[in-house]
């Protein structure tokens, strides 16, 4: 799915990954507690922030369909997580 398409799906899904936690689609941060999926030197990078900061990928993907649809499953563990 397209970006926009997994924002619709979030919002329509209702889906919580917690107050802790923060989602970045634009780049890569260092900030405490984030998910995010960004485009960064050409390919998407699927990637995690711990409690006291910095990053690491979880992977990465060529296209932004296969890279939103990792992210989607991503989020939906971190949903259940929250809401168990």
């Amino acid at each position: 799915m397209t970006k926009q398409e997994f924002l619709q799906k979030y919002k329509d899904e209702k889906l919580n990954i917690g107050y802790d936690f923060i989602m970045v689609l634009d780049s890569i941060t260092d900030e405490p507690l984030v998910l995010g999926c960004v485009y960064d030197q050409g390919v998407w990078k699927i990637f995690k922030t711990g409690e006291r900061g910095g990053h690491y990928i979880i992977k990465e993907k060529d296209t932004e369909d296969e890279a939103f649809d990792y992210f989607y499953q991503v989020v939906l563990s971190q949903h259940k997580l929250e809401n168990s």
